[in-house]
Formats: structure tokens, C-alpha cells, sequence
């Protein structure tokens, strides 16, 4: 029977975080894609369990971040880090505790740092996050094929060809897309198979992530708790809360150097140890799930090679330390779609697809090498330098963007959230009420911010006309608003703001150069 050859524009590889988010994000640039994914269904284990800031900007965008909310709800008052020799005591004598206040005093500007997005912090685990983003693809109709494999790809000038099996029928088949993202993980076979360089500390620590249900709320409601540590002669791992009730992740260290394999740890030896770990004796506990994995942190040298990009864990692996992972996923697959799409759709040049590991890889190593720092000797995280790094790890965007994809002066500091081009627009409530925000304004297309009318729709018209893109007009009529949104950006009444679809500013530019503008950006030769 003759093998069965679709096409498309992209194929995702890899249905975790990072790829159910790029599905969404080329779904909302209207991008034909198939997304390939060899488990049966997404996770069953929490792992992940916070999304910063900057990643719930962004699901705000998509419409989800209530929903994240909701599905993390019971996780939400899990904050904070207990030690001990066990759990109860811990939380009867929780001294030493590091607290969300703390770690807000440890930075004196925390507070205004927090009022610049109209978001928080977001606890919500993996296997409900997954979930909820797959439910949305499913209801937009993407193309989402689980228990299906990639057995091979082969790049060709202007095409990726991939070789795909259904694991449920045994069928195999040919798919043709102008790109691949590449979002399958630490272990990315996509980026062994391209022999792409990685750097970093490689792996070290060993731990089973234990996985298991104890009715515990009764001890924790009030005094809940992020993490419990232990560090005793006979036990070293850590404690995570996932819905403060019954379900719970310990990470054991264990240590296959000396000869150790997950065979050496049998149920009843792990329930003997949580019962130890949580400082109860005859705790009915039953085992769900036992995963080994390591410490690790692995960068990419490259995010591109001709028509594939790696994203999330393909491209940096951290350790969860930093809670960068997952986000850091999101994110690169938010700056990469609408590039993908300027490329297909509106003949950008491909130049503008370099600009993707030019910013994002720089983003996604200073994450990586921090979580690597955040490890102590022990494997456990240095809650002392999580306190100093604090500012770093809400996930406001503390950083800007070099490349030709932005009009700035090469190297000149960034000054961040007063719109200057490079950084994330800035953040300002619209009204009294505090629902709406400077960044809804966005949502995936590109926008032009005015203070002024005149002559600013006819150079918007011109860029449809001439390059085939519609540019949403805000104009700032509200006397109030407009007097906010100067004084925040620093721009006069005749300037305005060229914002991206990823939410950076793009450019600071005044009337007529709003088409040799967007021509620069998209790496376009001027007509």
C-alpha cells in the first residue's frame, strides 16, 4: 500500500507544555500545523507547579489564565520552605522558614517591581495546566495526534519531511511542513540527531520522584507549606505540596554511583520512608507514580538549524530550582510563532527567524545556569540565594531583546517597562476597576500606539496595502489615560509605540516611517 503524505506549514513535536502552547500560539496566527506526540495523553504527573508572571501574561492573551487558576486553586496557598527532620515538626516549630514576605522584604523595589503586570504568580501542576491547554487546542479544532511517534525526519531546502507512526494502528506516514519546532524535551532526539553542541553542568544529583497519596490536610491547612526539606544522615530529598490535601511529591535522593537502581527502593521500603519523612508512623499512604531523574542542566548551542527551531527543554534543561522550565517553553514558542507566521503569510524575510534564537537563547541560558546555581551541595535548593535572586524569579521581564527585529542603538542599557523598543510594553490599568490592561491591547498582533490621530491610520493603511498586514490602531483619546501612558513611556504627543505580537516594543517612531519601519523589522527589502 502506498505510504500516506500530508503537508502542512508546521509540525510540532512534543505535546508537554512547550508544544500545546505553540499550538495554541500558531492557532492564533492562523497557521496550519499538526502536532505530534507519542504518549497516550498528557501528564499524569504534577512536576511543574508554578507559572510566573510573564507566562500568565501571556495565557491572559490566549484567554486561559482564569482557568489556570481555577485548576490551581487548591495549590494556590502552597508558599514557602520548612526544614526539619520531619515534617510534623516542621510545621509545629517552623523556624527558619522562608516566606513570600520575605522574600518581598529582600527586595526593597519587590513591591513596585509586581504593580508592572496586571498578573501574579500562578500555582497550577503540570498535569492540570497540560491539560486545560489541550482541552483549548481540542476546542479550536487543532490537529493534535497523541499515541503517534516521529521515527525520522530529513530537512530539505525548503521543507522538513517527517516519518510518523500511529502506535494505536501500526500505520506509518509522511508529513511535509515548511517547519518543525522541535519541543520533545531533555532528552530531544531532534537535537541529538542534528549533533547540535550543547554546554552546561550536564547532569549530576540522582532523584525518584515520588508520587503518592496521604490524607494530610488536617496537619497542613493553615500552615501550609511550597517544599519541606530534609537533610539527615539517613534520608536527603524534599517534600512538595500539589493540592495540600492528598497528593504529594517526595524527591528521594538515592545514588546509582554507588551501585543503587529504582529496583532497590520497593514499595513497602518507600511507604517506611515517607512514613519517616512525615514523622508518622502508621500514615496510611499508598504509592502512585516512581520516576527517576536528575539535576540537570543542558544549553543548546543552537535554536535553529535551517527549517527546525528547538524550544523549551530541547533548547535549555534546568533543574526545577528556578521554576523557569515549563515557562521559559511558553515563552520561546510565543516569539517564534508570530515570526513563522510573518514568513509564511506576509512574505517577511527569513532573516526575522534568526532573530528567535538571538533573543531567546540568551533568555533560556541565564535561566538554565541559575537553576544550576540554586542547587546546594545536597541537591537541595539554596534557599538563600533564592531570597537574593528573588527579582529574577517572579518572571517579570527584566530583560530585553537585541536584534534586528527591534530599532534600538545596539548595546545601549535597557531601562525596562517604560516602553522603550526591546522590552515587554508597559503595563497600565485602563480602568478604575483594574481588569483592563495596557497589554490586552496586544494579543498576538501587532498594534500601534498613538497619542494622537493624525495622519497615523492612513500610514496603517498603507502598511496593509503594501505588506499585506493589518496593524491594530490604539489610539489614546482619554485625556487621563493619554497623560498616564506619556509620562509611563516617556513619548511625546506626535510620537507613538510600535508593539510586536509577542507584547516587546518594536520600535519609537513618529509619523511617516510606520512602513520602512515594519519592513526593518520583518527583515524585508524596502520596495
Amino acid at each position: 500500500m502506498k505510504q500516506q503524505i500530508e503537508k502542512t506549514q508546521v509540525i510540532i513535536l512534543g505535546g508537554g507544555i512547550t508544544g500545546l502552547s505553540a499550538a495554541l500560539y500558531l492557532a492564533q496566527q492562523k497557521v496550519d500545523f499538526i502536532l505530534i506526540e507519542k504518549h497516550k495523553g498528557t501528564s499524569i504527573n504534577p512536576r511543574a507547579r508554578t507559572i510566573d508572571i510573564r507566562t500568565m501574561e501571556l495565557f491572559r492573551g490566549l484567554g486561559i489564565n482564569e482557568d489556570l487558576r481555577e485548576g490551581g486553586k487548591a495549590l494556590a496557598p502552597a508558599w514557602g520552605i520548612i526544614r526539619g527532620s520531619n515534617m510534623l515538626e516542621a510545621l509545629q516549630n517552623p523556624a527558619g522558614k522562608i516566606t513570600p514576605a520575605q522574600l518581598m522584604e529582600a527586595q526593597k523595589e519587590f513591591k513596585s517591581f509586581a504593580e508592572r503586570s496586571p498578573e501574579t504568580v500562578c500555582r497550577c501542576t503540570q498535569d492540570i495546566s497540560e491539560a486545560i491547554i489541550y482541552e483549548t487546542a481540542k476546542e479550536q479544532g487543532s490537529d493534535l495526534r497523541f499515541y503517534h511517534q516521529v521515527l525520522s525526519f530529513v530537512q530539505h531546502e525548503n521543507e522538513v519531511e517527517v516519518l510518523v507512526e500511529n502506535r494505536i494502528t501500526g500505520v506509518q506516514y509522511t508529513i511535509k511542513a515548511d517547519y518543525m519546532i522541535a519541543a520533545d524535551g531533555a532528552n530531544s532526539m531532534v537535537r541529538k540527531q542534528l549533533d547540535i553542541p550543547v554546554s552546561g553542568n550536564g547532569s549530576w544529583t540522582d532523584l525518584l520522584n515520588i508520587y503518592f497519596e496521604a490524607d494530610l490536610e488536617h496537619l497542613v491547612k493553615g500552615r501550609e507549606f511550597s517544599q519541606f526539606l530534609i537533610d539527615t544522615p539517613e534520608i536527603t530529598g524534599f517534600l512538595l505540596a500539589i493540592n495540600n490535601k492528598d497528593k504529594w511529591a517526595f524527591h528521594l535522593r538515592y545514588y546509582p554511583e554507588k551501585g543503587e537502581t529504582i529496583t532497590d527502593y520497593p514499595e513497602e521500603k518507600l511507604v517506611a520512608t515517607l512514613r519517616h519523612i512525615l514523622g508518622i508512623p502508621d500514615q496510611k499512604i499508598s504509592i502512585l507514580q516512581v520516576l527517576p531523574w536528575q539535576l540537570t542542566v543542558i544549553i543548546a548551542s543552537e535554536m535553529r538549524i535551517n527549517n527546525i527551531f528547538l524550544a523549551g527543554d530541547a533548547a535549555h534543561t534546568m533543574t526545577p530550582y528556578a521554576g523557569k522550565g515549563a515557562n521559559s517553553g511558553v515563552q520561546d514558542v510565543q516569539n517564534l510563532a508570530w515570526k513563522i507566521a510573518a514568513v509564511l503569510k506576509h512574505g517577511a524575510g527569513d532573516a526575522l527567524l534568526d532573530t528567535y534564537p538571538v533573543e531567546r537563547q540568551p533568555v533560556g541560558a541565564y535561566y538554565a545556569m541559575l537553576s544550576g546555581e540554586l542547587a546546594d551541595k545536597s541537591g537541595l535548593i539554596n534557599s538563600v540565594l533564592m531570597v537574593e535572586k528573588a527579582k529574577d524569579l517572579i518572571g517579570l521581564p527584566n530583560y530585553g531583546y537585541y536584534s534586528s527585529a527591534v530599532q534600538r542603538e545596539a548595546n545601549l542599557p535597557f531601562s525596562y517597562f517604560i516602553g522603550e523598543p526591546g522590552t515587554r510594553v508597559p503595563h497600565l490599568w485602563l480602568d478604575e476597576s483594574h481588569k483592563g490592561s495596557s497589554l490586552d491591547w496586544i494579543r498576538g498582533q501587532f498594534v500601534l500606539i498613538v497619542n494622537n490621530s493624525e495622519g497615523w491610520r492612513d500610514e496603517c493603511d498603507k502598511v496593509e496595502q503594501e505588506l499585506d498586514i493589518n496593524i491594530q490602531l490604539v489610539t489614546l483619546n482619554e485625556e487621563n489615560i493619554r497623560n498616564e501612558w506619556k509620562e509611563l513611556t516617556q513619548t511625546t504627543y506626535a510620537e507613538a509605540l510600535l508593539i510586536r505580537p509577542d507584547d516587546f516594543v518594536a520600535a519609537k517612531l513618529v509619523p511617516g516611517d510606520l512602513v520602512h519601519t515594519m519592513q526593518s523589522i520583518l527583515s524585508q527589502k524596502d520596495n
